[in-house]
């Protein structure tokens, strides 16, 4: 019997299906026809109708299923099983070699039984639907070379449009669009999905997914990482969302301004029991990560000069950094805070928080309204937040949140406050006493300790730091006014890291001089620090403009020299046939007299060795590493200088008061004996405090036998008796 023209495809188990028409080129299918059409209508015809015989006899059997999709659904079944026995040999890989064998397996009649399988089965199905089979009309198409090229070519076209039964049912579609609905568009395709049970389908198991890389900190979190360790939130927020959250809560304003930092207080009341709750929070700006990129390599669009404008970016970049701080900066004076949390007169450290971007508009208000109050020549150093060209969307700051300390000097004292002798005597031995107890407890220097640094608050209920009320002035010897000193910004601050534990054990030496006190050397993880030698222009600045410039120097030579006039290396001298001058009338005057004289380190840089390279090799590391507490002495003279200077510019001074004038803001009702009394020990208050600045006058200090640090000088006040033993512990 000659081959008969196969209307379908072969599939196997174990791999997608492939397009029958694959095998046989439409060209070979016409000649085919052509030669053979007469042979291949008689015997389709003999086919044709014993299949219809074959299924009427199966439609009877059907007796549980009943719809036009169902039995369809049972045709195209037998269709699949049936097409499952094709072995795996006969699908071959290649196009080539797919024709080939396929035309060889066509000339030998291996295909022959495949293709009655085929076209029986679907026979039985579009018999089960009463369709009308039009074999002699397809026959004769198939016969055109032309329609069957177009067949082929609506087949790819269709590829992966769904097949609808029903539809192909109703409306009488030709054979070969028959043979599309049961042939699969393309590799993985599965038509009819309700057959797919049938066949037993082992899936591979599926792996589980991996969980995402993560990505790395970018520039900015790794820049502030060292911060964030310290920090209760281990990240980096939004300025503006971390300001969101306060606003609601809390009143913001601008208080104060230090030498890298802006400081604000958040205000409060209780809606519980009305006492007003208040915050401090010093708003550092950090210096541009090293490897942030420029606004330059960020643009995609060609540059003419690139590395011109590179270097004009970089150089406004180190403009606006100049006033910001290095992250190891802030690290060492929050080490510092929560070093000095346990010591009286010092601030307590509350919490770190790393935040980026533009301040919010809050702070922005605050900061205008502040620089409005001030006077001409004292407004703010800092550019204006609300400006875009201030700060960068990607600016990094490290806001320090301690509790509220009070108001500064400085600003007091613009005010009219501190201008009673009992006012001065209580801040300046506060201040001494927290001072010595930080040396004795971590050897603690300030380093800049202005009045700026200095807070007064009251520790009275009804207290007023403008115009305190002096209580029990015969029988007490410190706290009069009930004002409280803090001490507080640590950005130039030097001390000793000391762990809870080891607090205690902790002593230093009532004897120790700077060349002791430099020698006892600790690791360098365990000293907080800034190297003030990185920063030249701080011992450069204009003595005549403000006197707190002089002071930089004089703790310079204190810490160099162990004497804070001297500047530079100078040769031994013979002491002066003529006595020194009186330092009473010199308290912070430099000599330029003839047996010592001053030289300029710059004109004799040539002939004598530098000041600090010679510290350096005296001292192993650097230099402000080491613990100089004459240091805090030069300061100690500087806050009485202003002190006493403040009192006598409102000719507050007790002797130049009257009675009347000195029991103004006394507590008690006293008769006239003890309002003398009043006075004399008022007197003798400023008496001491005129011999106290004798002694912290920077010649004294250069002396051999002068004092070497706060320690010594609350010592003193103990043994002269203008101090108690109860008023100094604690």
């Amino acid at each position: 019997m000659p081959p008969k023209i196969i209307y379908g495809k072969k599939k196997t188990s174990a791999r997608p299906r492939t397009s029958f028409t694959n095998f046989i080129s439409p060209e070979k299918a016409v000649v085919l026809a052509e030669t053979e059409s007469k042979k291949t209508n008689s015997i389709a015809k003999e086919n044709w109708r014993q299949q219809l015989e074959d299924a009427a006899q199966s439609t009877t059997q059907i007796t549980e299923k009943d719809g036009d999709v169902v039995l369809l659904e049972d045709g195209l079944g037998s269709l699949c099983l049936e097409q499952t026995q094709t072995t795996e040999d006969e699908v071959v890989p290649k196009k080539k070699s797919k024709s080939q064998k396929a035309e060889q397996k066509y000339k030998a009649g291996e295909t022959k039984q495949d293709g009655i399988v085929i076209d029986d089965a679907l026979e039985l199905s579009m018999k089960a639907l009463s369709i009308d089979y039009p074999a002699q009309e397809d026959a004769v198409a198939r016969q055109k070379s032309g329609k069957m090229r177009k067949v082929l070519t609506n087949r790819d076209a269709n590829a992966g449009k769904e097949f609808d039964c029903r539809k192909q049912a109703t409306q009488k579609r030709p054979k070969r669009v028959s043979l599309e609905c049961i042939e699969p568009k393309k590799e993985g395709d599965t038509p009819f999905r309700k057959q797919k049970p049938r066949e037993k389908v082992h899936l591979k198991p599926q792996l589980p997914t991996p969980e995402p890389t993560p990505e790395p900190d970018d520039i900015y979190s790794a820049y502030a990482s060292p911060l964030l360790a310290l920090s209760d939130r281990r990240k980096v927020f939004s300025f503006k969302d971390w300001s969101a959250e306060l606003e609601p809560h809390f009143e913001i304003t601008k208080i104060a301004e230090a030498s890298f930092s802006e400081v604000y207080r958040l205000s409060a009341t209780s809606a519980t029991n009305g006492i007003r709750e208040e915050s401090v929070l010093k708003v550092v700006p950090l210096k541009t990560p090293p490897d942030a990129p420029l606004p330059s390599q960020l643009q995609t669009r060609a540059v003419r000069d690139r590395e011109g404008q590179a270097a004009k970016e970089m150089a406004e970049r180190e403009e606006k950094d100049q006033w910001k701080s290095h992250v190891p900066d802030v690290l060492s004076e929050v080490k510092l805070l929560q070093n000095l949390n346990h010591i009286p007169g010092f601030t307590v450290f509350r919490d770190l928080t790393i935040v980026q971007g533009r301040p919010s508009s809050s702070f922005n208000s605050a900061w205008t309204s502040w620089n409005k109050s001030r006077p001409r020549g004292k407004k703010s150093e800092f550019p204006d937040p609300s400006k875009k060209a201030s700060y960068d969307d990607t600016q990094l700051w490290a806001i320090v949140e301690m509790q509220d300390a009070g108001t500064d000097c400085e600003k007091i004292m613009e005010l009219g406050g501190l201008g009673s002798i009992w006012e001065v005597w209580d801040v300046f031995w506060g201040v001494c006493l927290s001072v010595a107890k930080a040396e004795e407890a971590c050897k603690f220097e300030h380093r800049d300790l202005h009045l700026g640094n200095i807070c007064v608050r009251s520790s009275r209920p009804e207290g007023d730091t403008k115009q305190p009320n002096i209580k029990d002035p015969l029988r007490r010897k410190l706290r009069f006014t009930g004002l409280e000193t803090t001490v507080i910004d640590y950005t130039l601050s030097r001390a000793d890291i000391v762990s809870a534990s080891s607090r205690r054990s902790s002593a230093l030496s009532s004897e120790s001089t700077a060349n002791s006190s430099s020698s006892l050397g600790v690791p360098e993880a365990d000293v907080a620090y800034l190297d003030l030698d990185k920063d030249p222009a701080l011992f450069e600045g204009d003595a005549s403009e403000e006197y707190q410039y002089e002071i930089y120097r004089y703790m310079r030579g204190a810490a160099l020299y162990n004497n804070p006039l001297q500047s530079a290396p100078t040769t031994v001298v013979e002491a002066p046939a003529t006595p020194r001058r009186s330092p009473r009338k010199n308290t912070h005057i430099r000599f330029d007299e003839e047996d010592t004289p001053r030289r300029s380190p710059r004109k004799a840089a040539a002939a004598q060795i530098d000041d600090v390279a010679t510290r350096k090799t005296e001292v192993e590391g650097d230099v402000w590493r080491a613990f100089y507490p004459k240091t805090n002495l030069v300061w100690m003279h500087f806050l009485l200088h202003k002190l006493l200077n403040h009192l006598k510019s409102y000719n507050a001074t007790p002797d130049q008061l009257s009675t009347k004038d000195i029991m103004q803001n006394i507590d008690l009702n006293l008769d006239t004996a003890d309002e003398q009394k009043v006075k004399k020990k008022a007197i003798n208050l400023y008496k001491v405090l005129l011999k106290v600045s004798e002694r912290l006058c920077p010649v004294a200090l250069g002396r051999d036998d002068g004092l070497s640090s706060v320690k010594e000088l609350v010592v003193l006040a103990l043994e002269e008796r203008w101090l108690r033993i109860g008023d100094v512990a604690g």
